[in-house]
């Protein structure tokens, strides 16, 4: 049931994701780009026949095997004379030299329009096109000194003439790292084919690279709102991942005019940081899998590394970036049997950890592809695959937090239940204590003023008719409070006995209130007067209306100075009721207080406000109601009904 729950929830959190990507998807593959076919046309000494080749709806991806004469700057005209010496052999290398002219001839259909896209050499480079020049990336030289780079996306459009023939001559200058100078990857199609191939390179590098900056944006505000370190490594590895797109770095984001120098150091560090802000996030999310001196170590060697990038000549920083990659294996493997020892003792893989543990798999996966292919590939080092990885690991971890977050609300709602039920349980009890307190309370005073009374009258030698009658009701409020006692016992050791409702003798009930009632009432020289020659029997229990009148008649007299207090009875006015009222001739209810007197808790007087619940709770108890009659300057009358016995 579990295995069904979580594969619910997972599937919930990552429905939406998966939507968003597949949209995404559809929506590059219908709007920015068609179905194009890229075939790769390899040249044979030199020399590109395309003439049997339909370019309408395809696109020629032309070889690195152009014609390559190392150390020389050739002009149109040297070869058009003849003069061109020195071509390479297939063995040699334009990485090997530091300038030197490529050469390609390529067979056309006569009088067609053809455009070639890629980016310049590394890193100054000047195109001539059937002997014009058509584009200059820096000042291509023979020296250093008179070197300056620069790099940039061409866009260059030619045309066949009428012998259907084109030449291409690159010159390049490269005196910034030891290995450059080879062709980038070159396309090759009709005019109107290059400008949507184009465009849609254009629109992958900016979506991508410009999404991972607005996940940078985001995570850093999560970061500086949460102040959780998790959140700003994941800021770090959405700006490596998306500067690491050198076509978003130097075509888009960076001023025309920037030193290629800077860009260049700037790349390199951010290459070299792309396994470094992995590796911190793997340890950040998992920061106590691991001892923290490892990466002390690990940091150590970053910042030296770094301080190495800025000051060293630029041809020796990709031996530090290299090194940085290779010094970060040890660390990462640490990592990872540390990871693994975690989930051993942890015994359990959740879905959460399951989508992390992915992210990190698929992000792990590209930053391999890239370091093993960048060498044999050289589209990798402007596009390269750890973006898409990148954002595969953003996805799969906001579905991680989302999953997450849903886990906290309900432990959170859990706990909050629990605590308002606590609460509310804290409430009864309190509300148990004082309703206990106030029922002890009632015989205590009715004993106190009966005991007062009898040792008045000892004091005075004044022992009459009703001192028996005071010491049976002491004694008899003494037996009710011991009875209070055990209920209370047996309720607090889980013993709780049910009330038992019975046949109840009215003129026997009232009698009693009246021997409890008329001493209370003393104190404020009130009188009590009971009304109920005959009545029906009602059923109910016995204490629990004594209570009530009891109650009523403490009410009645804080509010009554030397009047009367009248207890009646009437079985003739409701049919499977008796009627019984409560009146006294005291100042009366305020209108404000008037529709609040049964509130738990509410009193006029200062006083506990729990009386009144009381007596409400009793009168519902035997299915009866209770009410204000009247009340006003005159006096107060309380009127409540309790059901006749037989007619429950």
């Amino acid at each position: 049931m579990r295995l069904v729950q979580l594969n619910k929830n997972l599937f919930q959190w990552l429905l939406p994701i998966t939507i968003v990507v597949l949209s995404v998807l559809l929506l590059h593959n219908v709007f920015s780009r068609k179905d194009y076919s890229i075939r790769g046309v390899e040249p044979e000494n030199g020399i590109l026949d395309i003439r049997d080749v339909d370019v309408s709806d395809s696109i020629i991806n032309i070889m690195n095997n152009w014609d390559f004469y190392p150390s020389k700057l050739y002009m149109p005209d040297d070869f058009a004379s003849g003069a061109a010496e020195g071509k390479a052999s297939p063995e040699e290398s334009a990485s090997d030299t530091p300038f030197g002219t490529h050469r390609l001839q390529i067979l056309a259909e006569p009088e067609r329009y053809y455009t070639i896209c890629s980016f310049s050499l590394d890193y100054a480079s000047r195109v001539y096109v059937n002997g014009s020049e058509v584009a200059s990336f820096g000042v291509v030289a023979d020296s250093a000194e008179a070197f300056v780079p620069k790099v940039g996306y061409m866009t260059i459009p030619m045309c066949s003439g009428k012998d259907g023939r084109i030449e291409i001559i690159y010159q390049y200058g490269n005196y910034v790292h030891k290995n450059g100078g080879y062709i980038q990857p070159t396309y090759l199609s009709t005019p109107q084919n290059m400008e949507e191939f184009k465009a849609a390179n254009n629109l992958v590098s900016l979506s991508v690279s410009g999404g991972l900056l607005l996940l940078m944006l985001y995570f850093l505000m999560s970061a500086a709102v949460r102040r959780k370190t998790d959140f700003l490594c994941l800021a770090f590895c959405c700006m490596v991942m998306a500067l690491r797109d050198q076509n978003f770095l130097n075509i888009h984001l960076l001023p025309s005019n920037t030193s290629w120098y800077f860009v260049y150091r700037a790349f390199i560090m951010i290459v070299m940081m792309m396994p470094v802000s992995f590796l911190l996030l793997l340890k950040c999310m998992y920061s106590t899998a691991t001892k923290n001196w490892p990466l002390y170590v690990y940091l150590g060697m970053i910042a030296a590394a770094t301080v190495l990038i800025c000051v060293i000549p630029t041809q020796n920083l990709v031996l530090v970036s290299t090194t940085v990659y290779y010094a970060s294996i040890p660390y990462l493997l640490y990592l990872i049997f540390g990871i693994i020892r975690h989930y051993v003792k942890q015994r359990r893989l959740g879905a959460t950890d399951i989508l992390i543990l992915s992210g990190f798999f698929i992000l792990l996966g590209s930053l391999l592809y890239e370091a093993f292919l960048s060498n044999e590939r050289s589209a990798v080092a402007h596009y390269g695959t750890a973006a898409f990885g990148m954002l595969a690991f953003v996805f799969l971890n906001a579905a991680a937090i989302n999953l997450q977050i849903q886990k906290r609300e309900t432990a959170f709602i859990e706990s909050r239940s629990r605590e308002e039920m606590l609460e509310r349980m804290n409430r009864l009890n309190m509300d148990f204590l004082h309703k206990v307190a106030h029922e002890l309370k009632t015989p205590l005073t009715v004993i106190s003023g009966y005991a007062q009374l009898t040792g008045m009258q000892l004091a005075a030698d004044n022992v009459s008719d009703e001192t028996p009658g005071n010491l049976k009701t002491i004694q008899n409020e003494a037996q009710r409070l011991s009875d209070m006692v055990t209920r209370l016992m047996e309720y607090s050791y889980g013993r709780k006995s049910e009330l038992s409702f019975g046949r109840v003798i009215v003129p026997e009930l009232l009698e009693n209130v009246s021997a409890i009632a008329a001493p209370m009432c003393l104190k404020n020289g009130n009188t009590v007067k009971i009304a109920a020659p005959s009545c029906e029997d009602v059923h109910g229990n016995f204490e629990m209306l004594l209570q009530i009148f009891i109650n009523l008649v403490v009410n009645a007299t804080k509010n009554t100075q030397n009047g009367k207090i009248t207890i009646s009875a009437a079985d003739n006015e409701l049919e499977k009721h008796v009627l019984f009222r409560v009146e006294d001739t005291g100042s009366g209810i305020s209108p404000e207080d008037l529709p609040h007197i049964f509130e738990q808790g509410f009193s006029a007087s200062g006083s506990s406000g729990l009386g009144l619940t009381i007596c409400r709770e009793a009168v519902e108890a035997h299915g009866g109601e209770i009410w204000v009659e009247r009340t006003g300057p005159e006096g107060t009358v309380f009127a409540f009904t309790i059901l006749k016995e037989g007619s429950q």
